[in-house]
């Protein structure tokens, strides 16, 4: 699947985190991007770093 970068940012904390486990739970990822799955990765990155995002099962 492909993202855009403003609609991902404007975006919900629980609806990013619902699309990040989506993507991560697929056997192949055809249509997403070494750009995207990037995205998504380096957003949850910053945000556990800075201890602001707390993982529950949504």
């Amino acid at each position: 699947m492909k993202y855009n970068r403003q609609s991902f940012c404007d975006l919900t904390d629980k609806e990013k985190l619902k699309i990040i486990e989506k993507e991560l739970s697929l056997e192949t990822h055809n249509g997403t991007t070494r750009d995207d799955l990037l995205m998504l990765l380096d957003w949850t990155y910053n945000r556990l770093t800075k201890g602001d995002l707390e993982m529950k099962r949504l």
